[in-house]
């Protein structure tokens, strides 16, 4: 069945109308985010008990490692660009990599703020439709870009469990129900297969989609031919990858190999700035299982429960008054710096569009 082609309603080519990302929510998001962090590395400071120490022991990081670990939190974010760029090209809709580069970085970052990533989608969303893409194409490429995401962290963790490093978190108990930090890597896995299998089902068999959605809405609902609408461009958008989109798509899994991929370095090169030879294809596995678990903290960016998994992972390769130093230097390229720096752009969107 070829998609519904016709002019998307007016209220799609008004990005903030359909997404709805009121400033408050950015601001307490950074408030949120920061007390979090404040009272994590607080508790790490409590588990190592010499205060002084750990101030200290900031002093020790060679400063020559600032260099390669900002270098790839911009490889970070230019491989988040070169993704959305490539999602972006099988729709022909001219938006430039500095653009792709701007909403990508304002994407990751507003996913920090909140709870699980959840905001990410959302202001990926808004960015696109700011650049002139219906909601339905936007959704589309936004489901094609966590696709993507998923396709590389899940070889990334497959690597990782069956080299045995889902073990080193094994006894770690997470302040969250009591949930081992394993099990929670197992689940996390099988989320992502469950999201994947739902967006190809969505690309293989619309037709039992349309009826799922009919169904729920309720066959009277005024509202369900926009919703409908909505899914035919994302239903077209997901099948143009497939027709047309190929190579294209292989060039987006590479641009998550790099935005990603860097995230999994990042915690070698700062151990490299506070002790000499740290085991480089140890610490990159279990930064791997770090990611996973970060990624569906329901708290902002993992902040409160990151610092003090970090600092109980890492302690094995750290004198005891270098753990909360390193922590606090790899969460600084990790997330604070793109927290500011996707902060600010989204911020400065809804001040051109006039949202409140």
């Amino acid at each position: 069945m070829v998609a519904d082609r016709r002019a998307a309603p007016e209220a799609d080519r008004r990005p903030a109308t359909i997404v709805g990302i009121p400033r408050a929510a950015i601001r307490w998001g950074l408030i949120v985010f920061a007390a979090l962090s404040v009272v994590g590395f607080f508790v790490s400071f409590l588990i190592t008990q010499d205060w002084d120490e750990n101030l200290r022991a900031f002093a020790s990081f060679n400063p020559i490692w600032f260099i390669p670990a900002a270098g790839l939190m911009l490889v970070d974010w230019l491989g988040g660009g070169l993704r959305l760029k490539a999602l972006v090209g099988p729709h022909e809709q001219r938006v430039s990599y500095v653009q792709c580069l701007q909403i990508a970085v304002a994407s990751t970052g507003f996913g920090l703020m909140t709870p699980s990533a959840t905001g990410s989608g959302p202001v990926n969303l808004y960015g696109l439709m700011r650049q002139g893409l219906s909601f339905g194409r936007a959704a589309a490429v936004n489901a094609a870009s966590f696709l993507s995401n998923v396709i590389f962290l899940s070889s990334a963790g497959l690597t990782a469990w069956i080299l045995g490093f889902g073990g080193t978190v094994a006894d770690i108990r997470l302040p969250v129900a009591g949930l081992s930090a394993a099990a929670l890597f197992r689940w996390t896995a099988l989320a992502f297969a469950g999201v994947t299998l739902t967006i190809v089902l969505l690309a293989l068999l619309p037709d039992m989609a349309r009826r799922i959605i009919r169904r729920f809405m309720g066959s009277d609902n005024p509202r369900i031919e926009r919703v409908l609408h909505h899914f035919d461009e994302l239903h077209a958008g997901l099948a143009t990858y497939w027709r047309s989109g190929k190579l294209l798509f292989l060039a987006a899994i590479f641009g998550s190999t790099l935005q990603i991929g860097s995230r999994f370095l990042l915690g070698w090169v700062v151990l490299k700035g506070f002790v000499a030879g740290p085991p480089f294809i140890e610490v990159v596995l279990i930064h791997i299982v770090l990611q996973y678990i970060l990624f569906v903290m329901p708290i902002p960016g993992g902040a409160g429960v990151g610092e003090v998994i970090t600092a109980v992972v890492m302690s094995p390769f750290l004198p005891p008054g270098l753990v909360v130093p390193y922590t606090a230097v790899w969460r600084i390229f990790l997330t604070y710096g793109t927290v500011a720096m996707g902060g600010s752009i989204v911020m400065r969107w809804l001040g051109k569009d006039g949202a409140r």
